[in-house]
C-alpha cells in the first residue's frame, strides 16, 4: 500500500511540474528572444478563431504580455525573455 501511495504521489508531482514548466523558447525575427508559457488567466478551452482571439486578448490586456495563441485546447502567452 505504501508503494502505491508513493507512486501516485510521484505521478501527480510529474503532472503538476510538467504543466507549470511548459516554457518554450523561440527566436523571434529581429526582436530577440521570446518565451511562451501557459496563460494563468485564461479559462475554458481554445476552440476555433474566437478562442484564439480571446487567448490573445487575455494575454495582452490582463497579463500585460506580447501576445497569445492557442495550442491544442490551451492558451499560451508570449513574452520577452
Amino acid at each position: 500500500m505504501e508503494r502505491k501511495t508513493l507512486g501516485l504521489f510521484l505521478l501527480l508531482l510529474i503532472v503538476l511540474a510538467a504543466e507549470e514548466m511548459v516554457v518554450m523558447k523561440t527566436e523571434a525575427q529581429g526582436t530577440g528572444r521570446t518565451c511562451e508559457a501557459l496563460s494563468s488567466q485564461f479559462s475554458g478551452g481554445c476552440v476555433g478563431t474566437t478562442g484564439n482571439q480571446q487567448c490573445d486578448n487575455i494575454c495582452r490586456r490582463l497579463e500585460g504580455l506580447l501576445s497569445g495563441t492557442c495550442k491544442g485546447l490551451q492558451c499560451f502567452c508570449t513574452r520577452a525573455c
